[in-house]
């Protein structure tokens, strides 16, 4: 079989050191400022947000956001600014932000602007069961079992069953139970009423913290799917809206939801049967020791400041100016054309453990509460693949797509474009400052950073550059105040900063221009048929990539779901990965409208129905 083609998947991660360290405890204190320059290496963007309709695709375009680049110039809301350019600037809160990130790597740091309440949601191939949350006479919430039953006459050619326009999730129905009108995506013939199976079970004790932790997740998953119809956006928001009102005990003593529990207590909510779950253990859990610091501080806090209690809180001993750009030219010269319209781009698939955790050995499948190996599952906390960056393309092409409610038409800076700053040091010692340098000097060794918006669609290389060091000097001599600066030398290797031995081999390599090859798409894991083409239909990989360790095509739970391939290691030998499509026919996963794109199937029907375009079909091993 011929070698098939690959991509570079546009971030990978540098792994954690064995431990986290603590501030340097040196005695010697330098105060001054650097200058530096940065250099676009492939285009830049950089918002205004003064308004977000800077362009005419905002109003040929439903909820279409366009940008300028940032300027001194506050834009006017209500008209556009096609052909109107403007000198762009690069706040130093931008370059701030990219130093501490690489600052906090290389010094084996915390990772300070870690969302550490994030609880990761994964599609599961398991079925829910019906359950009722049921409020106590002390308030107190417990789950119970319940049996689900269809209401109501059937709904046909996908319209809504009808005859409960006045009711909504929870009401009690003529006393047979308390209805679900969860739709999520598929034609539901019928609503469903959930009532007690068991009125004597004891249940499962839920805090109302615990209820929102494993549920708004899930819901809030379905909300920010890209192909959301407006009758479902409806249903779920109507959903999210019930299960609040029942949560602050407003005249509501039972709740549907459907769930799930593992050996060990876990319990996963859900309003579906076939659906996704919202992790037990949170980033900051996972992240252990390199969530941000609350105490202990690391070098990456004491320097670029940290709160902690009133007698522990430190300022910023750094302060980043903006950035202008080096040479004069006509404002429309700096910028790499009027506008154009980026592929969508949304947040982080934390769901995608293949990319974003690392696999334990010999499991089939893997999430952030447990893994299944030789068909057994255990309940044991996912490992983090480490801090994420992003490589740099060198195809030199932005591909443009047509303007949706789901992209940005924006504005950028061209590439060869430079912008020069000062960055300015009070307090530091010799260490700090050789760090610093060494960062912004990065690029002599053929490395650079990845700045503003569009990372991974190829924008935000930049290449840095030191141009001079003065280190302020106040001294008394004779009661005589005497006031100068001395030059610095900007020549510090890696070792002279002291900066982490376990880091350097994986920065290196993510860091360098030239480490993907020249004429490789840089892409988010895609179909074969739209390589260089904006991405359309993302969930076509992961559903090959998803396979059934038994061979079937439905897979029977989670024990069952095999995962093919997973991103490779930065400093692996083959670091691309293979598009999807090549030698294999399309499966349902990929048919118009299906089931992951959609929603979830919230109905008591068939299994294998429900199933369909899960992500989890048959595929080549």
């Amino acid at each position: 079989m011929a070698e098939k083609e690959k991509f570079m998947n546009p971030y990978n991660f540098i792994s954690f050191p064995p431990e986290k360290a603590t501030a340097y405890t040196d005695t010697d204190r330098h105060t001054g400022v650097m200058e530096y320059s940065i250099t676009t290496k492939t285009p830049l963007f950089i918002p205004n947000s003064s308004t977000e309709t800077a362009f005419k695709e905002s109003s040929a375009v439903e909820d279409h956001k366009s940008y300028d680049f940032f300027s001194y110039t506050e834009l006017e809301k209500g008209r556009t600014y096609e052909g109107e350019y403007h000198i762009p600037v690069i706040p130093g809160s931008e370059i701030r932000g990219v130093v501490r990130t690489v600052y906090e790597t290389l010094t084996d740091s915390c990772m300070g602007l870690l969302n550490s309440e994030n609880y990761p949601v994964k599609r599961t191939p398991t079925r829910f069961n019906p359950g009722l949350l049921c409020r106590n006479e002390d308030g107190t919430i417990v789950l119970r079992s319940a049996a689900s039953s269809p209401i109501g006459e059937k709904a046909f050619g996908g319209r809504t069953p009808r005859g409960f326009e006045d009711n909504r999730n929870g009401d009690e129905i003529e006393g047979k139970g308390y209805l679900l009108k969860w739709e999520m995506g598929v034609k539901k013939a019928r609503y469903h009423v959930f009532s007690l199976k068991n009125k004597f079970e004891k249940g499962i004790s839920l805090s109302r913290d615990e209820v929102e932790r494993k549920l708004f997740p899930v819901l809030n998953s379905y909300l920010d799917q890209p192909a959301l119809k407006k009758s479902n956006e409806e249903a779920y928001t109507e959903y999210k809206e019930d299960l609040e009102k029942f949560l602050r005990g407003k005249d509501m003593l039972y709740f549907p939801v459907n769930f799930s529990t593992l050996d060990n207590g876990i319990v996963y909510l859900s309003p579906a049967t076939i659906t996704k779950e919202a992790s037990n253990n949170s980033i900051g859990m996972l992240a252990g020791k390199f969530a941000p610091c609350t105490e202990n501080f690391c070098p990456a806090c004491e320097l670029f400041g940290h709160i902690g209690n009133k007698d522990d809180s430190r300022g910023s001993k750094l302060r980043f100016t903006d950035l202008y750009v080096t040479e004069e030219r006509e404002p429309n010269a700096y910028y790499l054309s009027d506008k154009i319209t980026l592929q969508t781009l949304g947040g982080p698939k934390l769901g995608n453990t293949e990319f974003y955790l690392k696999r334990p050995a010999g499991a089939t499948f893997w999430t952030y509460d447990y893994h299944v190996k030789g068909g057994k599952l255990s309940v044991e906390p996912g490992n983090l693949r480490g801090r994420k960056f992003y490589w740099h393309s060198r195809s030199g092409k932005i591909i443009q797509a047509e303007p949706s409610k789901l992209n940005k038409t924006v504005r950028p800076v061209k590439e060869n474009i430079a912008f020069s700053g000062k960055l300015y040091f009070e307090g530091i010692s010799k260490t700090q400052l050789d760090q610093l340098i060494w960062i912004l000097n990065c690029s002599s060794e053929n490395l650079g950073l990845k700045l503003g918006s569009g990372k991974p669609l190829g924008l935000g290389s930049i290449s840095c550059k030191v141009t001079s060091i003065k280190e302020r000097k106040i001294e008394i001599e004779d009661g005589v105040l005497d006031y100068s600066e001395i030059p610095v030398a900007a020549a510090v290797t890696y070792e002279d900063a002291k900066f982490s031995s376990h880091a350097k081999a994986e920065f290196y390599k993510i860091a360098c221009f030239d480490s993907v090859p020249e004429n490789m798409e840089v892409t988010y894991p895609k179909d074969i048929a739209q390589k260089n083409q904006p991405i359309t239909e993302g969930f076509r990989w992961f559903g090959e990539n998803h396979t059934t360790v038994s061979g079937k095509k439905w897979a029977s739970g989670r024990t069952d779901i095999n995962i093919e391939r997973v991103l490779p290691g930065v400093l692996s030998k083959e670091t691309a990965l293979p598009y999807s499509g090549q030698g294999r026919k399309e499966g349902p996963y990929e048919k118009k409208n299906n089931f992951n794109r959609n929603g979830s199937n919230a109905g008591q029907g068939k299994f294998k129905k429900a199933c369909q375009g899960s992500g989890y079909q048959k595929g080549k091993r």
